[in-house]
Order: structure tokens, then C-alpha cells, then sequence
């Protein structure tokens, strides 16, 4: 079993530490004991070029960052591996209303999150200005290209209960997993608990009951790693985590 925290933010999203980068995540996540961590906002250009140059394959779509550039210091134990990550902020309008929802992309490498990039830039998506985009893109729309670019792609819907930026947030999300995803709702596997419920009250219920309920840090700085983490099984992989 390992600890994998999968959503977090790099210094290029709004109001993140300046230390949210490579080397400090390792470091942090060497101390916690997390063994997989999410690379977060790969649709980010100039973060995506640091991952290209400071990653190198470590495994089936898990990259682990170079030794040289490990800062001084780092506990010991095995190296911390990286999986491709990003966040996408949806505003749209939706049946009468405007909706407002989050989504963590999981893809199975960098090649996969720069041909997604260059999609959500056809579209007309800012992508430099925030790690984490502003985007006019129903999570439906967002589900499907995500799936074009790469089958093995995988959304989740994050912080499912925050009242703002949800799935089923109070001001601005959806009563239905359905009626946010519509006919692609069975391309969902899993939601993401967020800081604002556990896995228990999300047991309650019975709607969620087919989906894996994950939960993941949504950390600022590297010291904030892992204060929610999912317990996996297995060796770290990217199909291992589909699975």
C-alpha cells in the first residue's frame, strides 16, 4: 500500500506558494511518506516545460524527479513518483444558470497533456495567466475532448461539496452527477471528497455508491502535501490507479 495525493497546484496558479515546484514537492513529500504525487496544472505551458526537463520516466505514466536536482537534506526512503495532473475551473451556463464547477485530469503522460493543451487553446482557452484556467466549457464538453486526446484519460470531479467551483456545490453546481455529465455521466469512476467532507458522510449517499471516492490534499505550498492523501494498493502506475 502507498499514499498518493493527486491534486495539487505548482506555482503557476493563483495564490500557491512560490515553492510549489519540483524540488520541494519531493522534499515534501519524501517527509510525509506520499510515494505518488500529481504534477497539477499540466495544461500550464511554462510548468509543463519545467516537467519535460526536471522528470524522467520512472515507470507506466509516473515520472520521478532527476537526483541532481533533489535539495539538500531530503529523508531518506523511496523516490517520490509524479503523475500527470491538472485542474480545470468550468464556467458556463446550464439550464437556466450559471454553474460553476472544478475538474482533476488524469492523463497517462506529458505528450497526452500537451496535445490536450493545444485543444483547450484551439477553443480559445487562456492557458498562460493561471495554472488552474478559467474556461467557457460545459464539464460534459471538457469530459469528451479529454477522452479524444486520450481514451485512458480520466476526469474527477473535484471537491465534489464546496459550495463554490463544484459538482454539487450549494451557489452553483448540480442535484445530479446526470445532469452535469448527461449521456458520458458513465465515463465518471470516481469524485473527489475535498477538505469540505470525508468518505464517511459521502457513504450516505446511495447516488455515489458505483464511484471511488478520493481524496487529495488541493495543496498551495509543498507543506500542505498530503493532508488528505487516498491509500492505494499495488505498485504506483498509472493503470494501477484506473484501477
Amino acid at each position: 500500500m502507498y499514499l498518493a495525493d493527486l491534486h495539487i497546484h505548482s506555482r503557476y496558479s493563483r495564490a500557491t506558494s512560490r515553492d510549489c515546484d519540483l524540488p520541494h514537492l519531493d522534499w515534501w513529500a519524501r517527509r510525509k511518506g506520499i510515494r505518488l504525487v500529481g504534477t497539477g496544472d499540466c495544461t500550464h505551458p511554462a510548468w509543463r516545460q519545467e516537467l519535460a526537463r526536471q522528470l524522467v520516466p520512472a515507470g507506466e505514466g509516473v515520472y520521478a524527479l532527476r537526483p541532481q536536482l533533489r535539495l539538500p537534506g531530503a529523508p531518506p526512503g523511496p523516490d517520490p513518483l509524479f503523475l500527470v495532473t491538472g485542474e480545470i475551473s468550468s464556467i458556463y451556463k446550464k439550464d437556466g444558470r450559471t454553474r460553476k464547477v472544478h475538474s482533476l485530469l488524469l492523463l497517462p503522460g506529458l505528450e497526452e497533456a500537451g496535445r490536450l493543451a493545444a485543444r483547450l487553446e484551439a477553443l480559445g482557452g487562456n492557458l498562460h495567466s493561471d495554472g488552474r484556467p478559467i474556461l467557457k466549457l460545459d464539464c460534459r464538453d471538457l469530459l469528451e475532448l479529454l477522452l479524444e486526446v486520450t481514451p485512458q484519460g480520466e476526469l474527477v470531479p473535484a471537491h465534489i461539496w464546496t459550495p463554490h467551483f463544484a459538482l454539487f456545490g450549494a451557489c452553483s453546481g448540480f442535484d445530479r452527477l446526470e445532469d452535469c455529465f448527461g449521456d458520458l455521466s458513465g465515463q465518471i469512476h470516481g469524485v473527489e471528497t475535498g477538505l469540505s467532507s470525508d468518505p464517511p458522510m459521502n457513504w450516505r449517499i446511495s447516488a455515489l455508491d458505483r464511484l471511488t471516492l478520493l481524496s487529495h490534499s488541493d495543496a498551495h505550498s509543498p507543506a500542505k502535501l498530503g493532508r488528505e492523501a487516498t491509500l492505494l494498493v499495488g505498485e504506483p502506475s498509472y493503470p494501477q490507479v484506473l484501477r
